[in-house]
């Protein structure tokens, strides 16, 4: 039985705990990103009247909820001298690990990435997969070092993308198989089964933060282009459209054929509206908006 130290974040943070103890292992202590997005103040009084469903999940689970304002601080490593864990296991962090903190463990620290890596590296992997019209995606365990998502790979499992899917959709998806997935790792590492993989840096590539200009659909793009956009914002983000000095914001969304009475339409041009949807015409559809 390994002694497993959690740093993470909602469906992950859960997959990675949850997982990590159905198959006999121990998890010690967990770190939420509350620590690090509230000051301790603001976090005592939300921990008390609107507890994060992340607290929920650790103190379910028995472990340690590791008090320190980010993982990289001296109180973070009193904590992990306190515990000392086997591992560290970490699932959507925001903040870049240093390498003093990633080799305290003896059996190293491991990040959880959802995509195949090398591919999608960075930010929001679920957005761009979507968003770029892929129909596999992938769940990554690797070890960490001073680069983000560039360590030696450990276990991999590829994850399909329907076509109608939202990145939420993906995100849970993708959780269901870290859940699974954990454990076995744990199990592989334990009896020194694991033999890590270098990433093949040729294939890879990178991603960066969504930025307002994200969600602006273009309806210039074709109809396919324009699902994707959309459900690749889900449930995160409002996907908006601008018709001159409006902003409208797009909450639900159907392709419709393109009628002849519409396709001597201005490109991205309402053609339609009334209370309660707007029709807009794009490259080769219609696109009914719910307001």
């Amino acid at each position: 039985m390994l002694k497993v130290l959690v740093v993470g974040y909602d469906k992950m943070l859960n997959a990675l705990i949850s997982g990590s103890v159905y198959s006999g292992h121990k998890v010690v202590g967990a770190m939420r990103i509350d620590r690090v997005n509230h000051s301790k103040f603001t976090l005592f009084f939300k921990d008390i009247f609107a507890p994060s469903h992340d607290l929920s999940i650790i103190k379910a689970f028995g472990a340690k909820d590791i008090k320190a304002s980010s993982i990289n601080s001296k109180e973070f490593i009193k904590e992990f001298e306190k515990l000392k864990p086997d591992v560290i296991l970490v699932g959507s962090w925001s903040e870049k690990i240093s390498k003093e903190i990633a080799s305290l463990p003896p059996l190293g620290t491991i990040n959880c990435h959802p995509s195949l890596l090398p591919k999608h590296r960075g930010a929001n992997p679920y957005f761009w997969t979507i968003f770029n019209g892929e129909d596999l995606t992938g769940v990554t365990f690797h070890y960490v070092n001073e680069k983000f998502d560039c360590g030696d790979i450990l276990m991999q499992e590829a994850v399909t993308i329907d076509l109608n899917m939202t990145a939420g959709e993906l995100r849970d998806r993708c959780s269901k198989f870290a859940q699974g997935m954990v454990g076995e790792l744990l199990n592989k590492i334990e009896k020194g089964e694991i033999t890590p993989q270098k990433q093949d840096e040729s294939r890879a590539t990178y991603e960066y933060q969504i930025e307002y200009k994200n969600i602006i659909i273009d309806f210039k793009k074709p109809k396919l282009n324009i699902h994707n956009h959309i459900r690749a914002l889900k449930p995160w983000y409002t996907p908006i459209f601008r018709d001159n000095t409006r902003r409208i914001e797009i909450k639900k969304h159907r392709l419709l054929a393109l009628d002849d009475k519409y396709s001597a339409a201005k490109i991205g041009s309402i053609v339609f509206e009334n209370s309660k949807i707007i029709i807009v015409r794009a490259l080769d559809c219609l696109v009914e908006i719910t307001k």
